[in-house]
């Protein structure tokens, strides 16, 4: 169990009285000191007060110093697409506890667009100079921030939707974009029950309610797709939790839809008990018809860790059934051009172990680029060059 210096004084989260530490703490403007490493340099956290409750929170840019092991320990971002978009598309304001988003796509319908036009897609040629999210981008952001990218053995079993809409809400709550709390933009369909269907309804209604003000709004959805099918006129996209709100595609948004996330659309048929993660602008005429803007697919396994390809998907596997602590790394706006660690193996003893998955098709620029990643982090490495053979043994576990 870590401990915290506070002052003079060290505690850990179970301690009795650890709530009123905190808030004291966080009324004082303490900085606590996490004893994570035995001796040398101790990171310190701050205090953030997120939907009425304390809780530590890692100043930025001080994940990678913490030790491997610590609960706040972060990947070093150059590992991920994290370092192309913090501190520009990403901006955290420590003192005033928010985070500030820079958003590529629209919230607003122009004058000049057309509802569901192909060309609002979610592209794989993604902005290269990071300073702005792109959908993609988005959605790796808040999953990372819930702390849906991170895995220890004692999580087995205890993921599931409920608890993936309660992270991803606490994720959005302390962040801003376009000048208003995301919350307000951002709609998680809550779990549905026959039994308080009526009220569940209701609350539904009340969170889109932004969309009645005006033809011309849009709001962020994020959910799980249960199925894409036929309607009367286009197609319509099934979001599970929301049985009575279909979300209409014209047939030309539908086939782009198709055309650019056929890989993501093949992976989610093929492995039966992954899920398939939607975040998509959506609109409502003045009929009150709901309508997809602007659209990205995400494949998520049965634990809800993101994957690219069934290779990672492999190796999340073997990773969850060797009981592996690990953090997976996520693209954001980086194109498939640039390499990233597919996971970062965080029981290897004092120093972490960075796994990547090194496409078949690499050329030398690719395994050049990866070995400068390695070097720039400072951390062990595995690679398996997926396709040419079987997967190398896992790093050994190096944590009693």
């Amino acid at each position: 169990m870590p401990k915290y210096l506070f002052g003079s004084h060290a505690y850990s989260s179970e301690h009795e009285d650890w709530p009123r530490i905190l808030q004291k703490g966080y009324t004082t403007k303490v900085r606590p000191v996490c004893l994570c490493h035995a001796d040398g340099n101790r990171p310190s956290l701050y205090i953030a007060l997120a939907r009425g409750h304390y809780l530590l929170k890692r100043l930025p840019y001080s994940g990678p110093l913490h030790a491997p092991y610590c609960e706040h320990y972060e990947p070093p971002p150059e590992l991920s697409g994290l370092g192309q978009v913090s501190g520009s598309a990403i901006r955290e304001e420590v003192e005033s506890q928010t985070t500030v988003l820079s958003l590529e796509f629209a919230l607003t319908k122009g004058r000049s667009r057309q509802p569901g036009i192909g060309a609002d897609l979610e592209h794989e040629s993604v902005r290269s100079d990071g300073a702005k999210l792109t959908m993609r981008g988005l959605l790796h952001f808040l999953m990372d921030d819930a702390g849906l990218t991170r895995w220890t053995p004692a999580m087995a079993g205890r993921r599931s939707w409920f608890v993936v809409r309660r992270e991803l809400l606490k994720a959005a709550s302390s962040k801003l974009t376009k000048g208003q709390p995301l919350p307000a933009l951002l709609y998680l369909p809550e779990n549905f029950s026959v039994d308080r269907a009526d009220e569940i309804r209701q609350r539904q209604r009340e969170s889109l309610g932004r969309l009645a003000e005006s033809t011309s709004a849009r709001m962020i959805v994020l959910g799980e797709v249960k199925a894409i099918e036929n309607a009367r006129y286009g197609k319509c996209l099934i979001v599970k939790h929301m049985p009575d709100m279909k979300l209409l595609m014209t047939d030309g948004l539908h086939n782009h839809l198709v055309s650019r996330f056929d890989h993501q659309l093949q992976l989610w048929s093929q492995l039966e008990a992954t899920h398939l993660m939607l975040l998509a602008t959506v609109s409502r005429s003045a009929q009150g018809v709901f309508s997809v803007e602007a659209a990205c697919l995400m494949n998520v396994n049965e634990h809800w860790i993101p994957f690219e390809t069934l290779f990672e998907w492999e190796l999340l596997d073997a990773l969850h059934r060797a009981q592996r602590r690990f953090t997976k790394g996520l693209r954001y706006n980086l194109p498939l051009s640039k390499p990233l660690a597919c996971a970062v193996l965080q029981d290897t003893g004092e120093v972490s172990t960075a796994l990547f998955v090194v496409p078949q098709d690499a050329k030398g620029e690719y395994v050049a680029a990866v070995s400068e990643l390695v070097q720039q982090s400072n951390l062990q490495a595995w690679q398996w060059r997926a396709g040419l053979g079987a997967m190398p043994a896992l790093p050994l576990n190096g944590v009693p």
